[in-house]
C-alpha cells in the first residue's frame, strides 16, 4: 500500500514537461525513492526504462540497461558499446521515453566517479528538446549531493533535486491506524520512519510481540534489514558500528566519541563523523541559543530504528543467541523503554511543532531545538530539550511519556524549576503530556497527545 509522498509525486510528474531533461531523486537506502518514482511514473504517457545500476564494469552496465529497454519497448535492437551511443539511439525513437537509472552512485564507482558525471552531463545535454528524458536515482547521499555542487558537471542539469526522506511520527502512524496514540509513538520510536521497516509491523499483533519478532529475533525481517541492508551502505565510511554503539540512545560530545579509539585514530574521527552527519547516518545538532562551535555541540543517532538497534540488540546479540529473545527483552529492553520512549518523545514533539511552524501557525517563530542554560548565582547548568525560538523571546516546553494524566501539581512543580532558572527569562511554559492533563489552564499551553495527530486541523493556542 502506498502512502503519503503527494507533494513529491507532484514534483517528479511536473518533471514530465519541464524544459530540463534531467531529475535527481536521492536519500538513504529503503526510504522509498524507486516505490515513489514507479507511482508517479504511473501517469507518463510513454515508454518507462527502469535499470538499477551496479558496481560491476561499465561495459557490464551497458548490456544490462540496453536488455532492460528492449524489455521495456518489446523488441531486440542489438548490442551498443556506450551510453552515449544508447542514448543517441533512444533519441532516434519516434516514442516519448523516461529512462530511470537507479543506484547511479554504483555506475560512478565503476566508471570513475567524475568520469561518469562528465559522461551524463554529456548525454543530458543531448537530451534538450528530443522524446528522453533522465531520473538519475541513488541512495549514497553524499555522493549523490555532490551532483549539486557547482564544481560538478552535472550542475545545473535537473529540473529538480528531491531529497526522499523517512516518515516522520504522523506519517509513519498510517501503518498502525488502529493502535493508540502511546502505541503509535512507541512504535515510531522502534521502527523509525522506513517504509520498508514500518510494513513488516502487523498490526493485529501486540507492539511487544512485534518488536520481538521483527527486531530482536536474530531471523528478524527488520534486524535483517538492518544488518544486511542499511549498515552495508555506510561500511565504506569508517569504524561505523563503534561509533553507532558509543552514541547508543544519547547524545554525546565529540570527546565522548574520541574515547571508543587509540590515539592513532583519533585524528580520522572529525572526517568520519563528517561522512556520516553527510549520509544521515547521525546528527550533529547544538543549542538554538549558542552556535555551532560551541562546546555544546552533540552527536545523535537520528534514525529511530539504528537507534533502538545500538541500544538493545547491537550490544546484546550474544546473549540473545544464548538465552533467547524472551529472556533478554523481557530482563534487558522491557525494564528501560518507557525510559527509551520518553527521550524519542521530544523529538515527536519538536516535529509537532516544525509542522506547525510550516504551516504558518506560529507567527514569529523563528528556531525550534535545545536550550543550553548556566545559572552562575545558583551553580546550576543544564538543557531545555524542547524550545521555540521568536522574535521578542522563547517558549518552553516540558514533555512527558507518563502512564498517566500529568497533574497540575507536577506542572506547577515543572514551571517553578523554569523560572528558578534566573539566566533565562521564558515567554510561555507549555507541556506535552502523552496521555493528557487533569486539569485546563489559561497559565500554560497544554498538548496532549491527541492534539499531536491532529496536526492538520490543531493550532497552538
Amino acid at each position: 500500500m502506498f502512502y503519503h509522498r503527494q507533494k513529491e509525486i507532484g514534483t517528479i510528474r511536473s518533471f514530465f514537461t519541464d524544459r530540463k531533461h534531467a531529475l535527481l531523486v536521492y536519500g538513504k537506502r529503503r526510504v522509498g525513492k524507486t516505490t515513489l518514482i514507479n507511482k508517479a511514473l504511473e501517469d507518463f504517457e510513454g515508454k518507462v526504462v527502469s535499470f538499477q545500476c551496479t558496481s560491476e564494469s561499465y561495459e557490464s552496465n551497458c548490456v544490462q540497461l540496453m536488455k532492460e529497454i528492449e524489455l521495456s519497448l518489446g523488441r531486440e535492437f542489438g548490442r551498443f558499446d556506450s551510453f552515449h551511443d544508447i542514448f543517441r539511439f533512444l533519441v532516434s525513437l519516434d516514442v516519448p521515453i523516461m529512462v530511470v537509472l537507479d543506484e547511479y552512485n554504483e555506475l560512478k564507482d565503476s566508471y570513475g566517479g567524475v568520469q561518469a558525471d562528465s559522461m551524463m552531463q554529456k548525454i543530458i545535454d543531448s537530451l534538450a528538446g528530443t522524446n528522453v528524458r533522465v531520473i538519475l536515482s541513488g541512495s549514497a547521499i553524499s555522493v549523490m549531493a555532490e551532483l549539486l555542487d557547482s564544481s560538478n558537471p552535472l550542475f545545473d542539469r535537473f529540473a529538480v533535486a528531491l531529497k526522499i526522506n523517512e516518515f516522520d511520527y504522523y506519517e509513519a502512524s498510517s501503518f498502525i491506524e488502529k493502535w493508540s496514540i502511546r502505541d503509535k509513538v512507541s512504535a515510531y520510536s522502534v521502527f523509525g520512519g522506513s517504509p520498508a521497516a514500518l510494513e513488516y509491523i502487523d498490526s493485529s499483533a501486540s507492539l511487544e510481540s512485534n518488536i520481538k519478532r521483527l527486531v530482536v529475533d536474530p531471523r528478524g525481517s527488520v534486524r535483517a534489514l538492518v544488518e544486511n541492508t542499511l549498515l552495508k551502505e555506510f561500511n565504506k565510511i569508517g569504524p561505523v558500528l563503534s561509533i553507532l554503539n558509543r552514541i547508543g540512545n544519547g547524545k554525546r560530545t565529540y570527546r565522548d566519541l574520541r574515547e571508543v579509539f587509540d590515539q592513532k585514530n583519533t585524528g580520522n574521527l572529525s572526517r568520519w563523523l563528517s561522512k556520516m552527519v553527510a549520509n544521515d547516518v547521525v546528527t550533529r545538532s547544538y543549542p538554538i541559543n549558542e552556535d555551532e562551535n560551541s562546546k555544546h555541540v552533540f552527536y545523535s543517532i537520528g534514525d529511530n530504528l539504528f537507534r533502538f538497534y545500538f541500544t538493545y540488540v547491537y550490544p546484546n546479540r550474544s546473549r540473545i543467541e544464548n538465552v533467547g529473545v524472551d529472556a533478554v527483552y523481557d530482563n534487558l529492553i522491557k525494564p528501560s523503554l518507557d525510559m527509551y520512549f520518553s527521550y524519542r518523545f521530544e523529538d515527536v514533539a519538536r516535529q509537532y511543532f516544525s509542522m506547525l511552524a510550516k504551516a504558518g501557525r506560529l507567527d514569529g517563530i523563528i528556531g525550534i531545538g535545545s536550550y543550553w542554560y548556566d545559572d552562575r548565582k545558583r551553580q546550576a547548568n543544564g538543557e531545555f530539550d524542547v524550545v521555540l525560538e521568536f522574535i521578542n523571546g522563547y517558549d518552553v516546553f516540558e514533555v512527558k511519556f507518563l502512564k498517566n494524566k500529568m497533574t497540575e501539581k507536577l506542572a506547577a512543580t515543572e514551571a517553578e524549576k523554569i523560572r528558578s532558572i534566573e539566566s533565562f527569562k521564558s515567554r510561555r511554559i507549555g507541556f506535552v503530556s502523552i496521555e493528557g492533563f487533569d486539569f485546563t489552564s489559561n497559565e500554560y499551553v497544554l498538548i496532549d497527545g491527541n492534539m499531536l495527530f491532529s496536526v492538520t486541523s490543531q493550532q497552538l493556542a
